[in-house]
């Protein structure tokens, strides 16, 4: 179960983060990428966030 503060690492092959680690910030329900995660990398544009399906992250412990 992904819970807020969980860290987790990037499974989705076509993220600028795969295989990469970030700290979930929030937990929504019922869309399709209810995780949103933040990460220390920001993309070329700024962004530091993004939403990812929870079957596209795996919980470290």
């Amino acid at each position: 179960m992904v819970a807020k503060g969980n860290k987790v690492k990037i499974l989705r092959q076509e993220s600028y983060w795969y295989q990469d680690f970030g700290t979930v910030v929030k937990v929504e329900q019922d869309i399709k990428y209810p995780v949103v995660v933040r990460f220390n990398k920001t993309t070329y544009n700024g962004v530091n966030t993004n939403n990812f399906s929870t079957d596209e992250i795996q919980v470290i412990n």
